[in-house]
């Protein structure tokens, strides 16, 4: 089951609050090891397309665990994406 969270890109790292139970977390640019983006196939019927598809990228973190940032969910996917991208190449 996933959660339904905030992201917050700081000069330090990523917060992510989840929004249910209001937990907050921390995440350091020191420890993303890659942002991967992947481009989702748009969906057809027979009438024709239905979607054009869309990118979602998912950051890889030192500990093993993943955080899915995808336009779906968050309205400025690309401002988060250009901002952990930024910060994490030094």
């Amino acid at each position: 089951m996933s959660s339904i969270y905030e992201i917050t890109v700081t000069k330090k790292g990523i917060k992510r609050k989840t929004l249910t139970s209001k937990k907050v977390e921390f995440i350091p640019y020191s420890s993303v090891l890659k942002v991967q983006t992947e481009r989702i196939q748009g969906s057809y019927s027979d009438a024709g397309q239905i979607t054009t598809g869309y990118f979602e990228s998912t950051v890889f973190l030192e500990d093993g665990t993943e955080l899915l940032i995808s336009p779906d969910h968050f309205e400025n996917y690309q401002k988060i994406i250009i901002a952990i991208r930024e910060n994490t190449l030094n």
